[in-house]
């Protein structure tokens, strides 16, 4: 759902409690038993048993939590944000529940479940000032080094079974190398195992604890760990803190589906049900909106819905593949593609013009940072059918477009009253509904005139508390919107430092 935050006076970056450390190699340190509790075992816990997702993570809490007031204020913030943490749970939906089969499978504490939260927001598409990517926050070296690759295609940081692995292998051996301290593993995770182990020796040497709470860390790893114990808190005791936690089914979300070549993501959302939002979640590891050339690649669409999806595949004519969207050129189109094998002395431009098309379309379809062709080099050229069969917009579709999901006792009649459009123009603007019937987690999208939001932002409107840590574009992410969104709703903000206890005024659902 799009959220529109108004910020009286300042905004941008502050530094601490960011998730960008060096996060690099190192010697093991020797750290004290704070924090340090046996891991579940793998065998401990049936998949399915528990009716949902909460009493999963539950039974595999491991951690140690202290007492301390940076904990108590991290929770604070959460029971003070519900719509973080509502944004946040509705993304988490999708991925959570593969990502704790994971961490069990591993033996792990269920905490690290939760870290997505603390990182992304589980947002698959997240993107840090450092270039820290996914759901985990790879930076590119350390995603390198677990074998997340990156191609003109594909971005395995973002993909959530690829980064997943990756992201429980570096706990993994962050968590023997600190022996088992998940306190100081988690920081390593954040600052570096090779600062980590510093200042473990730093204190060691001045005869000092070792233990995370001991340690001089910097603000941002400081803060990191307590942000994801108060989450572990809250998620322990919700009643204590009046938060109801939503139902998440302790079932899959998503299974695998083979496909062949270039296929474009957002054609697949024909498929009754099948939501763009869907696809495009569940995917983000093909960042450029399509499946790559070749294959099999794996495709992950909603669980039930994979031979409605198969049938679609095979439906698409094989003589022509959807050309992934390209920004400048050939947008929404059909092409065929046809291989070009660079001939000595050709150029971008010349064989641009050779197709009769852009240099813009050539770059993006081979991913071509630097106009300079090698002698032998093969490139894709997508050349396009005469005419688009897409449809136009619908009539009543457009305005203000609002992002839905379908929850727990949502009606279409209610739905509607509360975005005050008919509903007649949501089930038009929704091919895939089935009449009423909405199921839950299903995504719509609401259209509404430009005076039905200005009579609604008053009574949507919330306050955001600026916590540690919290940027701009940190705030944005979370909030699901774009920091040029923020930017321009608030007359071209400079970068001048957030401070932790100000205001800000949030619009549930503003464009």
């Amino acid at each position: 759902m799009g959220i529109a935050v108004v910020v009286a006076g300042m905004l941008l970056s502050l530094a601490a409690c960011s998730t960008t450390g060096d996060r690099t190699a190192a010697k093991r340190p020797q750290p004290s038993t704070a924090s340090r509790k046996p891991a579940p075992s793998q065998a401990s816990f049936v998949p399915g048993t528990d009716v949902d997702i909460w009493g999963r993570l539950r039974s595999g809490f491991a951690m140690d939590i202290p007492d301390d007031p940076q904990i108590e204020s991290e929770l604070r913030w959460y029971v003070d944000h519900p719509l973080f943490l509502d944004n946040a749970w509705g993304r988490g939906s999708r991925y959570l529940f593969h990502i704790l089969n994971e961490v069990e499978r591993r033996g792990l504490p269920t905490e690290l479940a939760l870290l997505p939260v603390v990182e992304s927001a589980f947002q698959p598409n997240a993107v840090s000032p450092s270039n820290a990517v996914g759901l985990w926050q790879f930076l590119p070296e350390t995603g390198k080094d677990y074998g997340l690759q990156k191609t003109a295609w594909v971005d395995q940081r973002r993909d959530v079974i690829d980064s997943t692995r990756a992201a429980l292998d570096y706990l993994s051996a962050l968590g023997r190398q600190f022996n088992g301290d998940w306190a100081l593993a988690l920081a390593a995770y954040n600052g570096g195992p090779g600062y980590v182990s510093r200042m473990c020796e730093t204190n060691r040497g001045n005869g000092r604890g070792i233990g995370f709470m001991d340690l001089p860390l910097r603000d941002e790893t400081r803060c990191y760990v307590p942000k994801l114990m108060a989450l572990r808190k809250l998620v322990e005791h919700p009643e204590r803190y009046g938060i109801t936690l939503p139902d998440i089914p302790n079932t899959p979300y998503f299974t695998t589906v083979d496909v062949e070549g270039p296929i474009r993501l957002d054609l697949l959302t024909a498929v009754e049900t099948l939501g763009s939002d869907d696809i495009r979640a569940l995917n983000a590891g093909f960042h450029r909106g399509s499946t790559p050339p070749g294959g099999p690649h794996r495709l992950l669409v909603p669980v039930g819905l994979a031979e409605q999806a198969r049938s679609q595949l095979a439906s698409m004519p094989r003589e022509a593949v959807p050309l992934l969207p390209v920004s400048t050129d050939l947008p929404q189109r059909r092409v065929q593609w046809k291989r070009h094998k660079v001939q000595a002395g050709e150029t971008l431009t010349g064989v641009a013009s050779r197709y009769r098309i852009s240099i813009a379309a050539l770059r993006e379809a081979n991913g071509l940072h630097t106009g300079t062709l090698k002698n032998g080099q093969d490139l894709l050229i997508p050349l396009p059918y005469a005419a688009d069969s897409r449809p136009g917009p619908r009539r009543g579709c457009d305005g203000e477009r609002v992002v839905h999901r379908v929850a727990a006792g949502d009606s279409l009649w209610g739905i509607a009253r509360r975005y005050q459009v008919d509903p007649r123009q949501i089930s038009a603007c929704n091919p895939g509904m089935n009449g009423n019937a909405l199921a839950v987690g299903k995504t719509l999208y609401v259209f509404r005139p430009a005076e039905a939001t200005a009579v609604a932002d008053a009574s949507r409107r919330e306050t955001y508390t600026v916590r540690s840590g919290d940027t701009a574009w940190r705030i944005a992410q979370n909030l699901g919107v774009s920091l040029e969104q923020l930017q321009r709703w608030n007359g071209g903000l400079r970068t001048q430092a957030l401070k932790p206890g100000d205001q800000l005024t949030v619009i549930r659902g503003g464009g």
